[in-house]
């Protein structure tokens, strides 16, 4: 075979290996260049959609916010100066007054005291809340039985669960706020103070107790 020929279709075939090479080359290029534009595209997608506000179609709610809207009975200052009080006989009325008065006292002020910037803690808040609202219906629980026909055992019960539950927001707001609040001596003297009338109701509720063993016994004997 002629040299010439040769040497051309080799010239021929190597030009065709460099030819597919560089254009498989190039097309390497494009794809990755196109790969980097969309995961770039993407990533831009998920950061403004985590942006965006309307994305968050409900908002949670501030936990001071929530706080804030934890009321006790709307009614409560109309029954606390209701005039059918006066004609208690029982004498146990005045003591539950007087507990849903220091219980609206503290409950006012430990959540105001934890609502105050310095206190504020989104966990505590949390707690502070759950607390609160238990409290609310703790109030409604003592109200109703207040009610005619009194029973001693029952208001004792009620009156005992309020300040429980009076007495676990204090702790807890005592912790969230002790370290910050020099003075919270008030706590404790409120605290008191409801304990000593349920203590109160709670002789009145053993008297009651003692009442009724004497008089089924007595009926047993009688039959």
């Amino acid at each position: 075979m002629n040299p010439e020929y040769t040497e051309m279709i080799a010239a021929i075939a190597i030009g065709v290996l460099s030819a597919i090479f560089l254009s498989a080359f190039i097309v390497l290029i494009l794809i990755c260049r196109r790969q980097k534009l969309y995961y770039k595209s993407k990533l831009c997608e998920n950061d403004d959609f985590s942006t965006r506000p309307e994305v968050m179609l409900i908002e949670p709610e501030k936990p001071e916010i929530l706080l804030n809207e934890v009321t006790l009975n709307p009614n409560l200052e109309q029954i606390l100066t209701d005039e059918q009080w006066v004609d208690d006989a029982t004498g146990l009325i005045p003591h539950c007054l007087s507990i849903l008065k220091t219980c609206r006292f503290l409950t006012e002020r430990l959540t105001a005291l934890a609502m105050r910037p310095m206190n504020s803690n989104g966990t505590g808040l949390s707690q502070i809340i759950d607390c609160a609202k238990r409290i609310s219906s703790r109030v409604d629980d003592v109200v109703r039985s207040m009610y005619p026909p009194l029973d001693p055992r029952l208001l004792e019960a009620r009156t005992a669960a309020l300040t429980l539950a009076v007495t676990q927001l204090a702790l807890i707001t005592r912790y969230e706020c002790g370290q910050k609040e020099k003075n919270l001596s008030w706590i404790d003297k409120s605290l008191a103070q409801m304990d000593g009338h349920v203590l109160v109701l709670r002789e009145a509720a053993l008297t009651q107790e003692a009442s009724n063993k004497i008089q089924n016994a007595t009926n047993t004997l009688l039959a």
